[in-house]
């Protein structure tokens, strides 16, 4: 009498499994996809509240959303809500979403929560990975204003006028009058 073979059965049941979690993980992904999209209508609307709820959701349902973490951050710092904004942004990047806007809007939460060299230190690694954007240069240099640090201030405004743009007046004037410069 031959012995029965059990693995076709070991495999099946393998199988099953393999398929039920790719199904499950399919639709987990999907149901995260339209909370964000739901979020984001809330987000264009201005309704920052409900838009976080819906990114949340995502999040719940895929917790390796960058984009959500992302989106939620920017609805957070509309709100003032800074320290949960810092934290959604620190989520983004750890989940591989280092884009120049991720850090430049940390640099931002950092900024007004009076973290300036956190701020510095993210609008420095924004402008790495995207050195054109104008607008990061005119927020650094002003932090460096803040620091006292006139000279890299001033870097900052060269920088900005070689990318074809003024920097802000007022902004300009402070500047001139701290450093005791015109340039």
């Amino acid at each position: 009498m031959r012995a029965k073979s059990y693995i076709p059965v070991f495999l099946v049941w393998i199988a099953s499994i393999f398929f039920f979690t790719v199904g499950w993980t399919y639709v987990q992904v999907q149901e995260a996809q339209e909370k964000f999209d739901s979020g984001m209508d809330f987000y264009e609307k201005k309704m920052y509240d409900q838009a976080i709820e819906e990114f949340a959701q995502a999040i719940e349902k895929n917790p390796d959303f960058a984009k959500a973490h992302y989106q939620r951050g920017l609805a957070y710092q509309s709100l003032g809500e800074l320290e949960e904004a810092i934290a959604d942004y620190t989520a983004a990047i750890s989940l591989g979403l280092a884009e120049a806007k991720v850090y430049y809007n940390r640099g931002i939460a950092y900024y007004y929560h009076d973290y300036l060299d956190k701020a510095i230190e993210d609008w420095s690694r924004a402008i790495e990975i995207d050195p054109d954007q104008p607008q990061i240069y005119q927020k650094r240099a002003y932090a460096y204003l803040l620091k006292n640090q006139y000279h890299k201030s001033w870097e900052d405004v060269r920088k900005l006028k070689a990318l074809g743009y003024e920097p802000d007046p007022k902004f300009l004037d402070e500047l001139k009058r701290a450093s005791g410069r015109s340039e």
